[in-house]
């Protein structure tokens, strides 16, 4: 088998060795550095996201808004209010389910809105059916065991300039329909009035 020689000088073959394996080793360690560097900023980004993640999971657990946190500057002012809510033809025994000292809640958000603070007014369901001669509307005819059922609500609150009165964050308007909750009846109601008390003790 043929053996193979290198013409170079020793001393030659000697010094490209070592320049090449100095050049390898150089680059060997650019290449770890890099990898360092990289895996560092990796690390560190996803450990900020993980981080904003958790904060925004957590607030999101405990019902906080942005808005609560940085705030608008005005806190409000606190009061008591007292408001009415008309619930439309309901069945009078759920009407009779509602008494005065109930606690009621939104049936969305589970927030407390009050508490009843006068005798339930119910008043007889009407409806207005067309006269079968003309076609035109005839005269408004009870519903038969249906009732309209105005509730008196006392609850303290948070008068927020531009904004209104305020439960547990949320606007209380003239107009608005909500599904609420009493120990016996679940209902939709509309408020039809907002009257300031005193102020919250």
């Amino acid at each position: 088998m043929a053996e193979h020689y290198d013409n170079r000088p020793a001393d030659e073959v000697s010094i490209g060795e070592d320049r090449e394996a100095r050049a390898r080793a150089r680059a060997k360690r650019n290449l770890q550095r890099a990898n360092k560097k990289n895996g560092h900023i990796f690390n560190l980004f996803d450990l900020f996201i993980i981080f904003v993640l958790l904060v925004s999971l957590t607030l999101l657990i405990l019902g906080v808004r942005v808005s609560d946190i940085f705030g608008a500057g005005d806190e409000g002012r606190a009061c008591r209010l007292e408001y009415q809510l008309r619930f439309s033809a309901i069945d009078e025994s759920f009407a009779e389910a509602v008494k005065l000292g109930d606690t009621l809640y939104d049936a969305d958000t589970k927030v407390g809105m009050g508490r009843v603070a006068a005798e339930i007014k119910m008043t007889p369901a009407l409806t207005v059916v067309p006269s079968s001669s003309t076609g035109e509307m005839g005269q408004a005819t009870p519903l038969e065991g249906k009732v309209d059922m105005i509730v008196i609500v006392a609850v303290d609150v948070v008068y927020v300039e531009g904004v209104g009165y305020t439960v547990g964050g949320r606007p209380l308007r003239v107009g608005e329909l909500r599904t609420l909750r009493f120990p016996g009846y679940v209902g939709n109601g509309v408020c039809i009035s907002l009257r300031e008390l005193n102020a919250a003790q």
